[in-house]
């Protein structure tokens, strides 16, 4: 499985992509700290998931969400943010997110939501 992260701290980025790396037959495709780069990377790439931060620069990772999902549905994107208050997760799952985590409390989660989206594009999946 693919994955492209969306993230603006390198620090974070880095902890992401260590997480991905033990993940066997997980593979980071691209890594971005803005909005116009991670939307080039992820449709000139074979992502199949991405992890999105929402609080991007002056930029908001819910106009990147929707215009993922409105060019490739495909991709399972996972919101992690510090901003995550209810109005956040409502409209994040509304624009098409599979997922919504608070960077504070929830990071942890992240190798479960990518081993379960793993699991569902296994070829061996059964719906």
């Amino acid at each position: 499985m693919n994955l492209f992260i969306v993230e603006d701290s390198v620090l974070i980025q880095k902890r992401l992509i260590r997480f991905v790396e033990e993940i066997p037959g997980m593979h980071v495709v691209g890594v971005s700290g803005d909005i116009a780069t991670a939307f080039d990377g992820v449709l000139n790439s074979d992502t199949d998931a991405m992890i999105l931060d929402l609080q991007l620069g002056e930029d908001n990772g819910l106009d990147l969400l929707k215009n993922i999902k409105q060019n490739k549905p495909a991709v399972k994107i996972v919101v992690l943010t510090n901003h995550s208050t209810e109005d956040n997760r409502v409209h994040a799952l509304r624009a098409g997110a599979d997922g919504f985590l608070d960077k504070s409390t929830d990071f942890a989660l992240i190798p479960d939501f990518l081993h379960r989206w793993q699991d569902t594009n296994s070829p061996n999946h059964i719906n």
